[in-house]
């Protein structure tokens, strides 16, 4: 059993890379000539995520009573128009 186990394993390990494509000939020249990205702080980067911060329910429910209403309002114009 723990033949046919390594065996199957030494079989599957070499046919997993097989179909692997040559990634370095993907890769133009003129990607290979430019320059490394620039590497930022990342104080800054991390100062914006507080406006990342979950908005409160009462904002929201606001917005979605506005859209709702325009929603409806537009339905009634839709449903005002004849198709004859």
């Amino acid at each position: 059993m723990r033949a046919a186990f390594l065996l199957s394993l030494l079989l599957l390990v070499p046919a997993c890379s097989l179909g692997a494509p040559a990634l370095d000939t993907t890769i133009t020249e003129t990607s290979r000539a430019a320059p490394w990205p620039e590497l930022v702080p990342l104080g800054p980067l991390l100062s914006n995520a507080e406006a990342l911060t979950p908005r409160t329910a009462e904002a929201e429910g606001r917005s979605l009573e506005a859209r709702a209403a325009d929603l409806r309002a537009r339905a009634a114009r839709l449903q005002a128009i004849r198709l004859d």
